[in-house]
């Protein structure tokens, strides 16, 4: 698309103002190719994004300015610091665990993504929960309790399970659907199964694919195998973190075995 601009083929300044959300997970090459979009009369150009959840390709961004892509940020950005989506609890559980890898950075110059510490609006509710358990096949049973939100009242398209491996998600839905918890797998045949949030069913899904998305319940086991070894630490933490912020009211955790991240987390219950 970027050859297809610098070669005329899609027009330049042809719209007279772009909203561009989820920033945070764009390449500089993708940045300047919206910019170039924007018709410069109107000079109209909202860019929304979050840092926290920068989750792709971290490392090859490396450090970024908006005058490098020509957007004069100076005096025309806002800072959004209040959290609605998650209860106290949970936010601060979710920052606990990663405050030594995301050191907030709002007091850098305006030309620069800032990383801000989360506030919270006040919202309270319960603690999140962080179980060790003696085996994955004893988290997916674990996991079974998902029954017990359905008996308070909450529907199932309120539940959610994310997962961070293949084998988790195959695991998980045999075992949801041998005790007949109705269970919609996004990975599953994703070639041509569309993601159904009105579905009466349990969301089950990739950290990955959660980001954007919210639950009341959110569960996540297997955070023993946390951080993939092929994965940096700290964007593994970065995924974790999303995940996490995923829940709205509930939290719930387990693992089968030690690790960098468990340690953490039991720190921070």
């Amino acid at each position: 698309m970027v050859l297809g601009v610098n070669e005329e083929k899609i027009p330049k300044g042809k719209y007279g103002a772009v909203l561009l959300d989820e920033w945070h997970d764009f390449k500089p090459t993708w940045f300047n190719l919206i910019v170039q979009m924007v018709d410069p009369e109107t000079n109209s150009l909202l860019v929304l994004y979050d840092d926290a959840q920068s989750i792709y390709e971290r490392r090859e961004r490396g450090r970024f300015s908006f005058a490098s892509v020509g957007i004069k940020a100076q005096g025309r950005t806002t800072i959004l610091k209040l959290n609605y989506r998650n209860t106290e609890e949970i936010l601060s559980f979710a920052y606990e665990f990663t405050k030594n890898i995301m050191q907030p950075t709002e007091d850098s110059e305006e030309d620069s993504p800032v990383l801000i510490k989360p506030q919270s609006v006040g919202r309270h509710g319960a603690k999140p929960t962080f179980t060790r358990l003696s085996s994955f096949s004893a988290e997916t049973k674990h996991i079974y309790r998902i029954g017990e939100y359905r008996e308070r009242g909450l529907a199932w398209n309120d539940m959610a399970i994310l997962y961070r491996s293949d084998f988790m998600g195959r695991s998980l839905s045999r075992a949801l659907k041998d005790v007949d918890i109705p269970v919609e797998w996004l990975n599953e045949d994703s070639n041509s199964k569309r993601y159904q949030p009105e579905a009466q069913s349990v969301k089950l899904l990739t950290m990955h694919s959660s980001k954007g998305l919210e639950f009341p319940v959110v569960f996540i086991p297997g955070v023993g195998f946390m951080p993939n070894q092929s994965q940096a630490i700290a964007d593994e933490a970065r995924l974790l973190y999303v995940a996490m912020t995923r829940a709205t009211e509930h939290l719930e955790l387990s693992c089968d075995r030690d690790s960098v991240f468990v340690r953490r987390l039991e720190k921070g219950i």
